[in-house]
């Protein structure tokens, strides 16, 4: 089922704001567009909730996150999967990687908001858990 146009425009902004956090550095402001009970899955480990999430975005390195637009695809009213391109770019060496996100969306009284991602690196046998180098 497709989005309705309002949901695909408040869904778009919610991926738009998951790079631009990142991007400034602004954790928190990253950590809201998650639900509380929220999962990331990347480099074969999962961080849970607020707190998890936290501590994962402080850890990584920063830089550049340029998303491509997301494939939405509406499981009912409230629920939602995207799926989505990412290019990172690290800022201290330059490193790229390229991945693709799976989420699962969920419509709350703050609007939508991301409740599980699994990000996985593009490799050259396909997608993986860990980056290539």
């Amino acid at each position: 089922m497709l989005p309705s146009p309002e949901d695909h425009v408040a869904i778009t902004d919610l991926m738009a704001r998951y790079c631009l956090t990142l991007d400034v550095e602004d954790v928190d402001a990253w950590v809201s567009l998650f639900t509380p009970d929220a999962s990331f899955q990347v480099y074969g480990r999962s961080w849970d909730g607020h707190e998890g999430l936290r501590k994962m975005a402080t850890a990584a390195p920063g830089g550049l996150h340029l998303g491509g637009p997301p494939v939405i695809e509406m499981v009912d009213r409230d629920h939602a999967r995207t799926r989505r391109n990412l290019l990172f770019m690290e800022r201290v060496e330059g490193v790229a990687r390229n991945a693709v996100y799976d989420d699962e969306l969920r419509r709350t009284d703050a609007g939508w908001r991301i409740v599980k991602t699994r990000c996985r690196f593009i490799v050259a046998d396909g997608l993986s858990d860990r980056p290539a180098r």
